[in-house]
């Protein structure tokens, strides 16, 4: 009788971790699932500064937040995501006690879908000529002993919140290492050369060759790390 209380529990665990998915996976059931109710448990302002296409914002810090999500319709899907993962959780665990049993919760939120270069809503591409042709970026790192290439998006989530880091460490570390931004919406042929597919991908170049790559977010102490 434990064994079986035991396993009930296990597939219960497994269950819910089931329906905390990959950003690929929650695309994939997104296209799969033409009746979804997918939501935005961001705030306004997040919501405003971009979303996932289709997305209904429903700002979780309402104080009619609960009554919200019970007017959803229980017999469609519903995909829930946040920022990177908080919020989100919390509004599953109400989703669930509401009665809805069919609910996907992006795991990494809204931060993670935007790193891997996945469309997005509300935003505003940039339509600029590429600043980094091949001929230009590979003067520089002929010339240049160290060169460190940030390449980020407008729209990327992590990119903005590394941004100001590195432009501080652009300043302070001018003659000691050169630090640039690629911009992925216009420097497609830069992206394609390096095989750039998640953002904001961080490249070392030293005495113009290739010597480390790092995906993701990084603090100020791993940039000044990279740059040693």
């Amino acid at each position: 009788m434990r064994y079986i209380h035991l396993l009930i529990l296990s597939c219960i665990a497994c269950f819910s971790q089931a329906q905390t998915v990959s950003v690929d996976t929650f695309a994939t059931q997104l296209t799969q699932s033409p009746q979804a109710q997918l939501i935005d448990v961001r705030t306004p302002a997040e919501f405003a500064d971009g979303h996932l296409p289709d997305a209904v914002n429903i700002n979780s810090q309402r104080p009619d937040f609960t009554q919200a999500l019970s007017q959803l319709d229980k017999t469609k899907p519903v995909f829930v995501y946040c920022l990177s993962g908080g919020r989100s959780k919390g509004a599953v665990e109400k989703l669930r006690q509401l009665g809805y049993t069919d609910v996907h919760e992006l795991r990494g939120g809204y931060l993670k879908w935007s790193s891997k270069m996945m469309p997005v809503a509300g935003v505003a591409r940039s339509t600029a000529q590429a600043e980094w042709p091949t001929a230009r970026f590979d003067s520089l790192i002929r010339k240049q002993p160290l060169v460190m290439v940030d390449v980020y998006a407008p729209w990327c989530g992590p990119c903005k919140k590394m941004a100001p880091t590195v432009e501080k460490l652009q300043q302070e570390l001018t003659g000691q290492a050169t630090i640039i931004k690629v911009n992925a919406d216009t420097e497609k042929a830069f992206m394609t050369a390096y095989q750039v597919d998640e953002l904001p991908t961080l490249l070392l170049f030293r005495n113009g060759k290739l010597v480390d790559r790092q995906i993701g977010f990084r603090d100020e102490t791993a940039l000044r790390a990279l740059l040693r």
